[in-house]
């Protein structure tokens, strides 16, 4: 168990606390606008626009840490995972490799000293999250969620629609739901392995059944949990198709 797998778990256990409340308690019965330009406000929160393109598919903004593009993505057949694929593809890209497996040990010379253990005793808090490790175990909890952990990586299920797994590389999440009222999908990779600086990627996307779906794309840098530009991304789909 080392230190990067337990914060990848605690961040995705973060993210998933918050997608969880707006996806099992948010009003899904009203259905979804149906829209053919993003409307980009100058400012959410802390996020503030730095780019829209002429024809309205696409906007930027940015905090100090983190990036999020807007999007307007089409459906072909009311195919909401077809259209995400790709931007998954790109984001996994940018995760460090699998790690080799390590050759077994040589076995210790009689006498020898014993080799000093790796193990971490870990203990991350962070509001309503709270990670503690030991002798290669680890457990995390937030709200109704529970992470449990070892050497292999850390797995959540919870439902039908979340699934969440952590090595050594970092943290996946997916989670999503659809229904007549619209497709709802939420997507979260976390790592200090990632190239540029960046600690968390992923996507949030809302739209009809049938499409167009609003995405924002994030890409942050943030060592820390930074919910509220997460919120501010979210709102901004919100904006857009409502939900």
């Amino acid at each position: 168990m080392n230190r990067l797998m337990l914060l990848a778990a605690g961040v995705a256990a973060f993210s998933l606390g918050a997608c969880d409340r707006e996806i099992h308690h948010g009003p899904w019965h009203e259905p979804l606008k149906t829209i053919s330009k993003l409307d980009c406000p100058d400012s959410q929160g802390q996020l503030k626009r730095v780019s829209a393109s002429p024809d309205g598919l696409t906007c930027g903004y940015q905090s100090d840490n983190t990036e999020v593009t807007l999007r307007l993505i089409s459906l072909t057949n009311g195919d909401a995972q077809a259209a995400l694929t790709p931007i998954e593809t790109e984001l996994k890209a940018m995760m460090p490799p699998p790690t080799p497996p390590a050759p077994p040990a040589a076995p210790a010379a009689p006498g020898a000293p014993a080799a000093k253990s790796d193990n971490e005793k870990v203990s991350i808090d962070f509001p309503g999250l709270h990670v503690r490790a030991d002798n290669g175990n680890a457990e995390v909890k937030i709200g109704g969620v529970h992470v449990d952990a070892d050497d292999n990586g850390a797995k959540v299920r919870m439902g039908d629609d979340t699934a969440i797994n952590a090595d050594e590389r970092g943290a996946e999440i997916h989670q999503g739901r659809s229904s007549d009222a619209g497709t709802r999908a939420t997507f979260i990779l976390a790592s200090d392995k990632m190239p540029g600086g960046y600690h968390v990627l992923g996507y949030e996307a809302r739209g009809p059944k049938g499409g167009p779906l609003v995405v924002a794309v994030v890409k942050s840098k943030a060592t820390h949990s930074e919910h509220d530009v997460f919120d501010d991304m979210k709102a901004l789909v919100r904006h857009n198709v409502g939900g």
